[in-house]
């Protein structure tokens, strides 16, 4: 008699994707946000102290502001993860988060499944309802970027909330990137390209190469002496460049 026939594997989220990419966790040139004056706006269009919609960890609705520290590379191309539920559909890198399940806990998008439900803004009620996600599939697209917000509300892209790091990262940055930005955020950037092995695109055109630990170091005593002596902005920036510890200083 003929072997019985092999059954299907159980569900899974695609287990050919690298969940080691080094891309950053982002979204396509194409994805969309929603500004607001009520405007649907693609990402490549944003800029530091726009207000997009977001939500809250409880669900609610609102606005938040995009910072300064938000990545924007529209002349990138990655590999992305289309996620599909009956009304909305979210392209996003495999490493990117969004809250998934009853429990709204962040997971990657590479580990989302078919079935499993994502987290999607209901204008009329004010708050995120479910929905299970309906397919998945792999795509190519143009841009890289990732609008990170100043209050640590949840960016509701293409309709679908979703997050920059993970619940600990951003309850921080909730109170850690206002203080950097009101302060110096080009410190902030220098402690990125520190933790990073690739350049960072920002959003407002600038890109930081991979720094050392001895760079950093440098250019944070260079800005410490510097405000401490009472120099203006222009001759920090100065400064900075003509050791080499940075690329930019205090804006």
């Amino acid at each position: 008699p003929s072997a019985p026939p092999t059954p299907p594997p159980p569900s899974s989220p695609l287990p050919d994707v690298n969940r080691q990419t080094t891309d950053p966790p982002c979204f396509p040139s194409s994805a969309t946000v929603q500004r607001a004056d009520g405007a649907t706006a693609p990402l490549s269009s944003l800029s530091a102290g726009d207000s997009i919609l977001a939500a809250a960890a409880d669900g609610t609705l609102g606005f938040d502001v995009v910072s300064s520290f938000s990545l924007a590379d529209p002349s990138a191309k990655a590999v992305f993860l289309s996620l599909a539920t009956a009304t909305a559909t979210v392209t996003l890198t495999p490493t990117h988060k969004l809250p998934a399940g009853p429990a709204k806990a962040l997971k990657q998008a590479s580990e989302v499944a078919v079935g499993e439900t994502v987290w999607i803004a209901s204008p009329a009620a004010g708050a995120l309802v479910q929905a299970p996600v309906l397919k998945i599939t792999k795509v190519v697209a143009d841009g890289l970027h990732s609008p990170l917000t100043k209050h640590g509300g949840w960016p509701v892209v293409d309709g679908v909330a979703t997050s920059y790091n993970s619940a600990a990262v951003v309850a921080r940055n909730k109170y850690l990137v206002p203080l950097v930005e009101a302060v110096c955020p080009s410190l902030g950037r220098l402690v990125v390209a520190l933790a990073n092995p690739k350049a960072m695109h920002y959003i407002d055109g600038k890109v930081v190469a991979p720094l050392s630990s001895l760079d950093v170091a440098a250019a944070v005593a260079f800005a410490v002496t510097a405000a401490a002596s009472g120099f203006g902005a222009r001759k920090v920036r100065g400064g900075a460049r003509s050791c080499g510890a940075a690329r930019e200083l205090c804006l």
